[in-house]
């Protein structure tokens, strides 16, 4: 079959966690147009090469600043949002015609659709929790999504049905009905290896801007305080290199092979509370401590989450002090036990191909 993929470019996490997918869509020997722009699709084209077809359709700009969040400001970008999602739509509609599409992907991309072929919706958050938890906004987001349910064949969410890691970002749904939300499972290219843990701290930079720029001064300075080998990924595709001081290797990007690994040597992960990152640790059974980007309400709400869980310590990124922090995150214990990326492969396939 002939597949279009659609890729949200808002950070790397979609970019990453897409990437089984898609691997497995060509396995099966089905032909993959990848829309994406930006720092993910650079990092697409990188680790698949020319197993696919790349098409740079823009998204759309993020509401995130570097305020905190707020509910009118977010409604006021709102008619900005859904302009450039109709564009995005007029433009696919036009690719479909001309390129005659079996079946649509979209990772959180709206406008990635068409109602003449089955249409794919993947996502981790079916509804957006404002700060204080305010029920008529949050029935409002989901509104919004459940309204394309028409749009779109099925809803894909990357996660567990019970015991869930997504929390009510996914579940305890007041729209969605059961046949209409299919729950794959965690989705990771990264698996765990038995490897010597000799890197102390793994900091992992990534997210938005202007917050990623902010992040990594902050890391930058405090870094250099820690005791042991400490190793930074700046999560920079089109900056590769690497500088060495005195314990410390900061890179300005490491692929998934090079991330996979230290990753897997590390004794502590520090990154930002991304769904994407939340399940590479799941999946390699690491302690963490996270730091949410500020004003972005799904990744403050899965640090507290988990946290309360008891899962993974959390800290804010004003107040962030690494030194005193990371010996907080020791005491948490991870999530072990419940990495299962192939099954979530299979039964994405199954749902989507019927293989």
């Amino acid at each position: 079959m002939k597949v279009l993929f659609g890729v949200c470019s808002w950070g790397l996490g979609h970019a990453t966690r897409d990437l089984p997918l898609i691997r497995g869509i060509i396995e099966r020997g089905h032909q993959v147009d990848i829309v994406a722009r930006g720092r993910s699709l650079s990092l697409l084209k990188e680790e698949l090469g020319e197993t696919c077809r790349y098409l740079e359709i823009p998204d759309y700009s993020s509401p995130y600043s570097k305020k905190d969040f707020s509910v009118p400001r977010f409604l006021s970008y709102f008619p900005v949002y859904m302009n450039q999602v109709i564009k995005e739509h007029e433009t696919v509609k036009k690719l479909v015609r001309k390129e005659g599409y079996d079946r649509i992907v979209s990772d959180n991309r709206f406008g990635v659709h068409t109602r003449k072929i089955p249409s794919y919706f993947i996502s981790h958050q079916l509804r957006f929790l404002a700060p204080g938890r305010v029920k008529l906004f949050e029935m409002a987001t989901e509104g919004f999504n459940y309204s394309f349910k028409s749009s779109f064949t099925r809803f894909l969410v990357p996660d567990f049905e019970e015991d869930s890691l997504s929390g009510d970002l996914s579940h305890n749904l007041k729209y969605f009905k059961e046949r209409q939300v299919e729950y794959l499972g965690i989705l990771s290219d990264l698996r765990k290896k038995e490897l010597t843990q000799d890197i102390d701290y793994f900091i992992s930079i990534s997210g938005p801007e202007p917050q990623r720029s902010i992040f990594e001064d902050k890391v930058l300075k405090q870094a250099p305080r820690l005791e042991g080998r400490v190793v930074v990924a700046l999560g920079k595709p089109e900056a590769p290199g690497n500088k060495q001081t005195k314990g410390l290797r900061i890179f300005g990007y490491l692929d998934r092979r090079e991330q996979e690994d230290a990753m897997n040597r590390a004794k502590l992960v520090i990154a930002r509370p991304g769904y994407s990152t939340l399940m590479e640790l799941v999946a390699l059974d690491k302690k963490a401590l996270f730091v949410p980007t500020p004003g972005q309400t799904e990744q403050v709400y899965l640090a507290k989450y988990h946290k309360r869980r008891g899962n993974f310590y959390s800290v804010d990124q004003n107040g962030l002090n690494l030194a005193r922090d990371v010996e907080k995150a020791r005491g948490y214990q991870g999530i072990e036990g419940k990495a299962k990326p192939e099954e979530a492969i299979e039964k994405f396939m199954s749902i989507v191909f019927g293989e």
